[in-house]
């Protein structure tokens, strides 16, 4: 059974048109949840109103002022501490570079063109040793080793689907 739009007009202050105000009445007889929901709202609209006691105003007043006085004492320490960790892993991810600074730019410059000549000359004595090794490697293996392995890894992936099947209908069954 829908309540949302019955609720809203329980809840709400605002005046029903007559069809509404029909609908609302049918909708109280057959619901018993929105028959209660409007008998209560009727005995908490008929309660007295009890005026709140000498100097509550003035107290909660007070209090609002130094909660707010707190919060701002907590928002200048946090953004103090947000700014000093900041500072901090900046000077911490900076640190490294610092004696570079005190390099002349063209011995700078000379020492990067030789750190990217090293790191070039690595990757292509890795590659030339490893289609070395792999040519070396190939020249043992027979013809049809390609095709084994290929489906070897489809059988062992067809046994791993297989098995996390099985797996999650017996924890399902078990559930």
């Amino acid at each position: 059974m829908v309540h949302q739009p019955y609720e809203q007009w329980l809840l709400d202050d605002e005046r029903l048109t007559p069809e509404q105000e029909r609908d609302l009445r049918i909708h109280l007889r057959a619901c018993p949840e929105c028959a209660a929901l409007a008998r209560a709202n009727l005995t908490l609209r008929a309660a007295p109103v009890v005026p709140p006691p000498q100097g509550f105003t003035l107290r909660f007043q007070q209090r609002l002022a130094a909660q707010r006085q707190m919060e701002k004492k907590r928002t200048r320490i946090g953004i103090f501490l947000l700014a000093l960790a900041g500072m901090s892993m900046l000077v911490a991810i900076l640190s490294p570079f610092a004696p570079y600074l005190a390099v002349e730019p063209e011995q700078l410059f000379a020492s990067w063109i030789s750190q990217l000549l090293y790191i070039a000359l690595l990757f292509r004595t890795v590659s030339v040793v490893g289609i070395t090794l792999l040519n070396v490697a190939a020249a043992f293996l027979p013809d049809y080793a390609p095709i084994g392995a290929l489906a070897l890894f489809v059988l062992l992936s067809a046994g791993l689907k297989i098995s996390v099947r099985k797996v999650g209908q017996s924890v399902r069954s078990a559930a």
